[in-house]
């Protein structure tokens, strides 16, 4: 599980709090402490990001609880999906391109939770 140094680095800029797992194949970036756009409740969790495919998307963001928000995604898909041994949240949100820097992709999931 490789990403590259300076996007790495771009996210840490973004939140300090960020460690890297692996399950199944797949690679996460775990992020402590997200601020979730205005409006939502909580308006801080723990996030999973799996930048690459993931059951069906080019990328999913997980969050460690369904959370209420005024923004369009409202499917809540995945619901108590364990990864890493614990469960995670995730709307139904697609993405594109899918060749984002990670930074960009996390900002474009934070789109399903924006008034």
């Amino acid at each position: 599980m490789t990403f590259p140094a300076d996007e790495i680095e771009e996210l840490k800029l973004f939140n300090p709090s960020i460690g890297l797992a692996e399950e199944g194949g797949r690679a996460y970036i775990r992020i402590e402490g997200l601020r979730l756009p205005s409006g939502c409740q909580p308006d801080m969790v723990t996030a999973l990001l799996c930048p690459s495919d993931h059951s069906g998307y080019t990328s999913r963001l997980f969050l460690s609880q369904q959370i209420d928000h005024k923004g369009q995604g409202k499917h809540w898909n995945a619901k108590g999906v364990v990864i890493l041994g614990q469960q995670w949240w995730a709307v139904s949100w697609k993405i594109t391109p899918a060749n984002r820097r990670l930074l960009s992709k996390l900002q474009a999931h934070l789109g399903a939770f924006t008034p």
